[in-house]
């Protein structure tokens, strides 16, 4: 089934935040204009989490319920390439990632990332296949037993012109761990195809540390890309309430979370080239090298869930000099990215994603994948097809670091960071997740019940466990705010 579905590029403002900030964005000339459209090519999906292409130019892409499927001229095969079969689907849990072996031409290696379940514990496992007879056999574990909940649970895969395997983890809701060397959460890991350690790994030789981390300090990163030609490390990154991030990835750096997150910064932690607040839910993240439209090529391009848009970022010596959203607010949540063989934009939507969005869990027509092209010139000629050059926020970087908070100092602050994204602002909720005004709440209301809960968390229903984050006067405090709000709300 084919579509053709023409919009038009819409523009957001947002603001920048740590060691960037907006200009007054002027119009930019617009000499030679490219336009676009978008073709349907999949619907019936359930949360297609990742997207390759093969050297025959055929598509790989994972469904988060277990399956890989493939498709072949633009159609969908029916029958799944691998029905993943010890799989744990539940909340944002399921099959994720999904690489290919830079050798995948003669070895015929693909790469996956799932979660699974061992008694009453859940679990990543990175593993590879290989790929004969449109089928994934022969399964060989590369790292398995990163801790996982239904939230926060990472994942992408990428490897790098160094040949090395990099896997993105999340904090599994548990954020002091994104600061633990001896944890796998919160992390960027490194590992040789096989599975192996690398030799030049920044902590191989350290007793106290995971010799897998690359990096760590990361909440909880959907996405990461290698910068052709410098080869840097590129990754987008979720915040609590706002915060998400991109960040240039250094080899042994800490990227702060949860110490620093926001506008906040700290010695010896490395601060993110943009903060977007309010929240854009960055997932999948690419460098686009491709014919079709040449005033993207070297971009970093960036699929937005909560922002619902393709975030365009133009860079210039490591300095982001401007950006702007691609099909803002047409298509929904926006979570895998692709660049095609023939320089298109492939992309699929993510509307399975509770409590962010009310699609119910399961099977039905909720998901898709599209692709977007240079649109004809009778497309133009009949109105079917858009400019794709708009308006750019113009962005100069602050070195100075001028007007930066050490640390989020008060208690509104941290609440309105770290709790307000699921309770509100004002206690009462956001969407479909819960208030803590006039609600029954997992240990009671008591002051010591409501400590419990900040402390060690509710960690099945996606509430973080702030111990080892908040201290004990910052708990105190934070249960206090609570307490006084939900008297003065009743």
């Amino acid at each position: 089934m084919k579509k053709i579905i023409c919009c038009a590029v819409l523009m957001m403002a947002v603001f920048i935040g740590l060691t960037a900030f907006v200009l007054k964005q002027p119009k930019l000339p617009n000499a030679v204009p490219a336009w676009f459209a978008v073709d349907t090519l999949a619907i019936n999906l359930a949360v297609p989490w990742d997207i390759v292409f093969l050297p025959d130019s055929s598509m790989l892409f994972t469904e988060r319920p277990g399956r890989v499927r493939l498709m072949q001229h633009n159609q969908l095969i029916e029958k799944p390439v691998l029905n993943v079969p010890d799989i744990e689907v539940k909340g944002k849990m399921g099959l994720l990632a999904l690489c290919l072996h830079p050798n995948f031409a003669t070895n015929h290696l693909v790469y996956l990332a799932y979660n699974y379940r061992i008694n009453n514990t859940t679990f990543l496992r990175v593993a590879s296949y290989k790929y004969a007879d449109d089928s994934l056999i022969n399964p060989q574990t590369i790292i398995e037993k990163i801790p996982g909940v239904f939230n926060h649970t990472g994942c992408r895969l990428k490897f790098g012109a160094d040949r090395k395997l990099y896997i993105t983890t999340g904090d599994a809701d548990v954020p002091r761990l994104a600061q633990d060397l001896k944890a796998l959460n919160g992390k960027v890991l490194r590992l040789n195809e096989d599975g192996s350690m690398p030799a030049d790994n920044p902590f191989v030789k350290t007793d106290t540390a995971r010799k897998e981390i690359w990096t760590y300090g990361h909440r909880n990163s959907q996405g990461i890309a290698f910068q052709p030609g410098t080869g840097f490390l590129y990754n987008s990154e979720h915040g609590p309430t706002g915060g998400d991030e991109i960040n240039i990835v250094i080899k042994g750096n800490n990227y702060g979370w949860p110490v620093m997150h926001h506008r906040n910064n700290a010695d010896g932690m490395m601060p993110p080239l943009m903060e977007f607040s309010p929240s854009i839910g960055p997932a999948e993240a690419i460098f686009y090298s491709g014919k079709a439209f040449p005033s993207m090529k070297g971009n970093l391009l960036v699929a937005c869930m909560r922002g619902e848009a393709i975030l365009n970022i133009d860079f210039e010596n490591r300095k982001i000099r401007s950006y702007n959203f691609l099909l803002k607010n047409i298509y929904g949540r926006i979570r895998a990215l692709a660049e095609g063989p023939d320089g298109n934009l492939y992309f699929s939507t993510s509307h399975v994603d509770p409590p962010e969005s009310n699609a119910p869990q399961g099977e039905g027509s909720y998901d898709m994948i599209l692709r977007m092209r240079p649109a004809t010139a009778e497309e133009i000629a009949a109105k079917k097809g858009y400019p794709l050059q708009a308006e750019k926020l113009q962005v100069a970087i602050n070195n100075s670091n001028a007007g930066m908070n050490k640390t989020a100092a008060t208690t509104k602050i941290l609440y309105a960071q770290l709790c307000a994204g699921c309770h509100g602002a004002d206690l009462k909720g956001v969407d479909t997740k819960p208030g803590l005004v006039n609600k029954k709440l997992n240990y009671g209301s008591s002051f010591t019940a409501i400590k419990k809960s900040v402390t060690e968390g509710v960690i099945t229903k996606g509430m973080p466990a702030w111990r080892g984050v908040l201290s004990d006067r910052q708990t105190n405090e934070m249960v206090n705010f609570i307490l006084t709000k939900r008297i003065n709300k009743k």
